[in-house]
């Protein structure tokens, strides 16, 4: 009988190995930390945050064209803002919002707007909505969230970037 369970369970974990690693032979492997691209210019050391849900990078002098009070009635309007990397170096950029977005944070709830950019890493380059916040007092002024992870990558947390 406990040979039975022993070829059972066996048999399971082959299995479930088998099943891994035919979902998992295209996607690329990524560490703790990775340097990616912004719009293939600005280059950012990021943080990879399998808890968040949407990308988030370090913007300040936003402003809005036309701007409401309501962040709500700014969506679809032009804003205006600064991106600034771990080294620094900023530019000056404009996007559409195309949402906002309630986020839970440390501090609490905040709403934010979201923007499309384009985020690169190792040949893979998506454009997704990313939301500005002021991240002058973290050290990753850009967190991968989820959504650019998305179908495209495994996370290994003792898997170190080649330097460059």
């Amino acid at each position: 009988m406990l040979k039975q369970v022993f070829i059972l369970v066996f048999g399971l974990i082959a299995l479930n190995v088998q099943a891994l690693n035919e979902l998992v032979p295209n996607k690329k492997v990524i560490g703790p930390t990775a340097i990616f691209s912004v719009y293939e210019q600005a280059e950012f050391e990021a943080r990879i945050d399998t808890g968040a849900a949407t990308t988030s990078i370090h913007a300040i002098d936003i402003e809005v064209e036309d701007g409401s009070d309501d962040m709500v009635d700014n969506v679809g309007k032009i804003i205006h803002f600064t991106i600034e990397n771990d080294q620094g170096e900023q530019w000056r950029t404009s996007a559409k919002i195309s949402q906002t977005k309630a986020v839970r944070n440390s501090q609490g709830v905040e709403t934010r707007y979201l923007v499309p950019l384009r985020l690169g890493w190792n040949n893979i380059n998506k454009t997704i909505d990313v939301n500005l916040r002021d991240r002058s007092s973290m050290q990753y002024k850009l967190l991968i969230g989820r959504d650019w992870m998305a179908k495209e990558v495994v996370v290994d947390l003792e898997h170190e970037e080649p330097e460059q």
